[in-house]
């Protein structure tokens, strides 16, 4: 298998969650790192051994040549790093939200798609172990007919005067807990449920110290007849601040249900039994490792030319159920899913 060469835009929190996962994907390597702050971009590639780094993303791709370009940056700047990569006709990993609006992000997807550019959204959650699993299990058909979904989300990191201290521009985001972080549910929910047919959404800000909403309550209908809550607040307290699971849930079938508890374990109770852990392997690696099964994917995709799980035109349906949950909370009413 050739080893696939890439270039990082990013230098920040989450582009060394992503590289320490570059490290363990097969096929493929980082070999440059572009930052608007060349010590950010050369202390990282110091870190891991990266040949070439500085804040030119032309002078860095001219050095390495890349197979593919992997964007790490806030979603202000994610269409000017695609619109570099696709104009050089180079695949492109670009982390989520996919831009500012949906309009941006509708038009970003076009431009690859009529350079014939291959385009992934990196959407790790659903590749946490526990969420993979989780699949393989409602697959098997042991729960039955699937009736209702609930998901607690509880980080813990949104509570005081200096919030969100690993990503402090969250508290000065208008759009917060929905636009950042809800969609990986949404998201989720739609690899593991099918699609969402409709959305009921109430809004709160409990923290004055920031400006977008730090808690929400979600209603979801699924095409399958399922129901679904999503229930997130960022503020309230936890003893474990930003759990590997953020939260916990229950999933319920006719047959029997499931649990995840915040720690990525999962407990099955099957009709006429009792509750039993259900064992399974969680690899090393951030949330799961999920960012290394996202990143594998895309190299695999790569590799063979299969369709990616999330490329831009798919992951736009779970982008515009977070606009509807907007729509919704500030209308208070059902949105259809168009």
């Amino acid at each position: 298998m050739r080893i696939l060469k890439g270039i990082t835009i990013g230098a920040g929190h989450f582009a060394k969650i992503q590289m320490d996962a570059w490290s363990r994907v097969k096929g493929a390597k980082i070999a440059g790192i572009v930052s608007l702050n060349k010590g950010d971009a050369r202390s990282l590639a110091g870190q891991f051994e990266v040949p070439f780094a500085g804040d030119s993303f032309d002078e860095i791709a001219e050095r390495v040549q890349p197979d593919f370009i992997d964007i790490c940056t806030p979603p202000d700047s994610h269409f000017h790093y695609v619109k570099l990569a696709a104009d050089r006709g180079i695949p492109v990993l670009c982390q989520k939200p996919v831009a500012p609006t949906q309009e941006e992000s509708q038009a970003l997807v076009r431009y690859c798609k009529k350079r014939n550019v291959p385009v992934m959204i990196n959407e790790n959650w659903r590749w946490s172990a526990w969420y993979r699993e989780i699949k393989r299990i409602i697959s098997s058909g042991v729960l039955g007919t699937l009736f209702h979904v609930y998901f607690a989300m509880r980080t813990g990191d949104g509570y005081g005067d200096h919030p969100y201290p690993l990503q402090p521009y969250f508290k000065n985001m208008e759009k917060l807990l929905l636009y950042e972080t809800g969609v990986h549910w949404l998201d989720t929910f739609r690899y593991l449920f099918g699609d969402i047919r409709s959305v009921y959404c109430q809004t709160r800000t409990w923290n004055p110290a920031v400006i977008g909403e730090d808690a929400v309550v979600v209603q979801l209908a699924f095409d399958s007849g399922m129901t679904g809550i999503f229930d997130a607040n960022r503020v309230v307290y936890t003893e474990t601040v930003r759990p590997p699971a953020y939260g916990w849930m229950m999933l319920e079938g006719d047959q029997g249900k499931l649990r995840l508890n915040e720690s990525g374990q999962i407990y099955v109770t099957l009709r006429g039994s009792v509750e039993t852990e259900h064992p399974y392997e969680i690899p090393i690696g951030w949330n799961g490792g999920c960012a290394t099964g996202a990143q594998q994917h895309f190299i695999d995709c790569l590799h063979s030319g299969a369709d990616f799980e999330t490329d831009g035109e798919t992951y736009l349906t779970s982008q515009n159920i977070v606009y509807a949950c907007y729509e919704s909370a500030k209308k208070d009413a059902v949105i259809v899913i168009k």
